[in-house]
């Protein structure tokens, strides 16, 4: 018997736990490895963060052929966060053998009460759905809810269109690209995550030689100007502009890729390595007290920023 197991809190503080016990799935593509248990009975607390990850790795697996009819025990809490934030539909579809995400995808709504919650939702190239969905659906639900800031408002736009476009450079492929965010009056948590290639690979060709190990390739891409799309309108201020709004707002922000970690908690920055996890998981969490925007952000040169900003 071969045990995927999810720990008992999957929080960002112990998010390395998750990656180092899932890691080995990503070494038994297209090898349909019999007697497999998904094990999520021991959960007790998590996050959106944690319930994505949930469905990220049953639906790579599962589109790569990983295990043969692998079983999947879960608890009536874990059943009440996918429901929370949407995602019952979705996981049960894999289990049933049913791929319905596309059409899935598309039924999902924000959810709007006492905080606001974007069910997941595929950021994809191939079609329009993604830019229309947050443009017209979405964004008009969060510039409603923080109507009496506009400054909050404008932070969040900027860290959905840098995390949207960060993700469209770095995968050559659409690997389902998945954006989930909960937020209420005083913070917001954006999590994104795809199983495609992640940034260290895709940087690969552009870094210098003389650096090594993925930690520290992994630093380099919160740098201002790196960018995988040299002679390109890339111009690589995406990541740069999330850590500088994660610092200025004492949040967070981490970035998840290949093995290797870099977190950004409340101004202090730490690489490290990590579970292998194929392509790259972004987490950000701000609080809004004190919102930032393009104009507090210094050495940033905004005609250059306009360039690759979506215009929402």
């Amino acid at each position: 018997m071969i045990r995927f197991e999810f720990p008992k809190i999957i929080k960002p503080n112990n998010f390395t736990t998750l990656l180092a016990n899932l890691e080995d799935a990503f070494k038994m593509e297209n090898k349909s490895i019999s007697n497999v248990k998904i094990d999520l009975t021991k959960v007790t607390k998590t996050s959106l963060l944690g319930i994505l990850m949930n469905y990220k790795f049953i639906e790579y697996t599962y589109k790569n052929n990983c295990f043969r009819r692998p079983e999947m025990i879960v608890n009536k809490y874990v059943e009440q966060q996918w429901e929370k934030y949407g995602f019952t539909d979705l996981i049960y579809s894999f289990v049933s053998n049913k791929d319905i995400s596309e059409k899935g995808y598309k039924k999902l709504e924000v959810k709007v009460d006492e905080k606001f919650i974007i069910a997941p939702q595929a950021l994809l190239r191939s079609n329009d759905y993604s830019e229309t969905a947050l443009k017209n659906n979405f964004l008009p639900k969060i510039e409603n809810y923080y109507q009496e800031n506009e400054k909050v408002v404008s932070m969040i736009f900027l860290c959905l269109s840098e995390i949207l476009l960060n993700f469209w450079e770095h995968a050559i492929d659409d690997t389902n690209s998945i954006l989930v965010a909960e937020g209420n009056k005083n913070q917001i948590e954006i999590v994104c995550a795809d199983t495609g290639n992640g940034i260290i690979t895709s940087l690969n060709k552009v870094l210098d030689e003389s650096i090594i190990s993925k930690s520290d390739k992994l630093k380099k891409a919160v740098e201002k100007g790196i960018t995988s799309k040299k002679m390109s309108n890339h111009m690589g201020y995406g990541l740069w502009i999330l850590n500088q709004i994660a610092t200025k707002t004492n949040g967070r922000f981490h970035i998840y890729s290949e093995g290797a970690s870099f977190k950004n908690d409340f101004g202090k920055e730490l690489t490290n390595s990590c579970g292998y996890w194929k392509g790259t998981i972004i987490y950000l969490s701000l609080p809004l007290l004190k919102p930032i925007t393009l104009s507090d952000i210094e050495d940033h040169n905004e005609g250059d920023l306009s360039k690759i900003k979506i215009n929402w």
